[in-house]
């Protein structure tokens, strides 16, 4: 009769147990995931992180230290099961490694999280740079818990670098490949001393360097400090040739550089060690990073508006032979002619932008500048079309009216 009981009462029970269990498990698929990604960033995970690289000494470029440290993160990217590889550079005497992983996304189109993890002689390199391959280890660790169940727009790349104290050797190496290759790179986010706070007004504020073509980068890291609380106001300062950020910059692609607010007073020392950084605002700039990568990744970027576009070159002067020779009224050209693009998106950047010549597509540029030397046989009056897209799929075009004489 007991056993009638029990299984009368389960029959009852297993049923709303699991619709229970369902339940739960819809809620928790629509809680919100940056969220819970960014809770699993914490002071214990980054803390470790800088103290290991630190360890290892000076991380110089070519000695020991630094190759030790190629293993040691090349290690940890594949025990979280991310694909990963070594990619050898060599430039002057200098033979190097940076290290990558990977998480496919749905296009063939990648967001790159990355920093250098080489110091310079006499310096343990805990915020310099300890802190932004901490952060890039951060990122990777607490994704790995959702990588089989998360789909990506995007494809997610994880780039450590050798070399940038030598003048940044290894993000140049692989930002010309990636340009060689045609890569299609939507966003660069590099993290470069990140650490380090003097007093209040440093733990509140946070510095990104971007430029004109990638300030939409820097928009949506704003929104995820506020979104999700971390306490960072974000100043924006040009970008300069001062860290991994630049060769992506130079070859034409969207690229920011997260920084600490107030510069280390330990910088390119001895005593640029843990002891002297502030890991809690530490863990508030990785979760930046990581909130800003997450946003864009997802494509949860809202962007109903289209991009500027305004054609730069040609004018309304005579051109000859490509050179600008005097202001007219209207545009003439003899001979060749560079088209000159401009093209802007403070919400989600350029994907491409496309040229026509009397509606017949000539050219698709997908990195700045946006130029193309038109040099083909045209006579008298021709339409020129330049039509650029955001990565929303919004659009805008210019076109101009011109009288050519190539023969």
């Amino acid at each position: 009769m007991k056993k009638l009981v029990v299984l009368i009462v389960a029959s009852f029970l297993i049923p709303l147990a699991i619709a229970n269990y369902e339940n739960e498990n819809i809620i928790s698929s629509e809680d919100d995931f940056i969220s819970n990604i960014l809770s699993m960033i914490n002071e214990e995970m980054v803390s470790n992180y800088i103290q290991t690289l630190q360890d290892f000494g000076p991380r110089v470029t070519g000695e020991q230290a630094c190759w030790e440290a190629g293993n040691y993160i090349y290690n940890e990217f594949k025990n979280y099961g991310y694909e990963t590889r070594f990619l050898n550079w060599s430039i002057g005497t200098y033979e190097e490694r940076n290290v990558e992983a990977v998480i496919p996304g749905e296009k063939n189109e990648s967001i790159i999280v990355c920093a250098h993890f080489d110091s310079v002689p006499g310096s343990p390199g805990a915020d310099d740079n300890g802190s932004g391959t901490s952060a890039v280890l951060s990122i990777a660790k607490a994704l790995s818990e959702y990588k089989n169940a998360t789909h990506f727009v995007y494809t997610v790349r994880f780039v450590t670098f050798s070399g940038e104290e030598l003048g940044l050797y290894g993000s140049s190496s692989y930002a010309f490949d990636a340009y060689e290759r045609s890569m299609n790179i939507v966003a660069v986010l590099n993290a470069d001393m990140i650490g380090y706070t003097r007093n209040e007004k440093g733990k509140e504020n946070a510095i990104i360097f971007d430029r004109d073509n990638s300030n939409w980068i820097t928009n949506i890291a704003e929104n995820v400090s506020e979104e999700y609380n971390l306490g960072l106001a974000v100043n924006r300062y040009s970008a300069g040739a001062n860290s991994d950020h630049w060769p992506f910059l130079e070859y034409g692609y969207d690229a920011v550089f997260f920084h600490e607010y107030e510069f280390n007073d330990h910088y390119h020392s001895s005593g640029d060690t843990i002891e002297n950084m502030d890991i809690e605002y530490d863990v508030r700039m990785t979760k930046l990073i990581a909130g800003t990568l997450l946003k864009i990744a997802q494509a949860e970027v809202t962007d109903d508006e289209p991009p500027e576009i305004s054609i730069e070159r040609p004018l309304n002067y005579l051109y000859i032979a490509d050179k600008e020779v005097m202001p007219l009224q209207n545009t003439v050209i003899i001979g060749k002619i560079t088209m000159k693009i401009n093209a802007v998106d403070n919400s989600s950047g350029i994907s491409k932008v496309e040229i026509y010549i009397d509606n017949e597509l000539k050219e698709v540029l997908k990195n700045k500048p946006y130029s193309w030397i038109w040099d083909e046989k045209a006579f008298l009056k021709h339409e020129i079309k330049a039509v650029a897209y955001d990565n929303s799929a919004n659009s805008a075009e210019k076109d101009i009216s011109v009288i050519i004489f190539n023969l």
